[in-house]
């Protein structure tokens, strides 16, 4: 199954913030390990953050307004779980990717049976 939607739907608009948000720990640290979850409808934003960078708030919350509009936002911050930080020590291992150019799409239909 591929998701086709218009680049002003939520889930689209929370990618955007996400990655605005992922950008933002890259600029102030080396090799940040960061994630996060955006969830937005309704006229609210709501971020969680896990994250070993320090970040600013107002420029999350500048970034989701230039992203979203005027919503209200939720942000919640805290430092990586110590588990997930120790998961990584040996290299990068991500989730949530979707699918990427180049990735031939009928292994994953076969693979869920769709």
């Amino acid at each position: 199954m591929i998701e086709k939607v218009n680049p002003c739907h939520p889930d689209k608009v929370a990618d955007r913030i996400a990655g605005a948000i992922v950008d933002l720990a890259y600029a102030g640290c080396e090799n940040p390990k960061i994630a996060v979850e955006v969830l937005i409808g309704h006229g609210t934003c709501h971020v969680i953050i896990e994250t070993s960078a320090v970040l600013d708030e107002c420029d999350i919350t500048d970034a989701i307004f230039r992203i979203a509009g005027d919503v209200d936002v939720d942000l919640v911050i805290v430092p990586q779980d110590k588990h997930l930080s120790d998961n990584q020590a040996a290299g990068f291992k991500c989730g949530d990717n979707g699918i990427f150019k180049g990735v031939v799409v009928k292994h994953f239909c076969n693979t869920f049976d769709c």
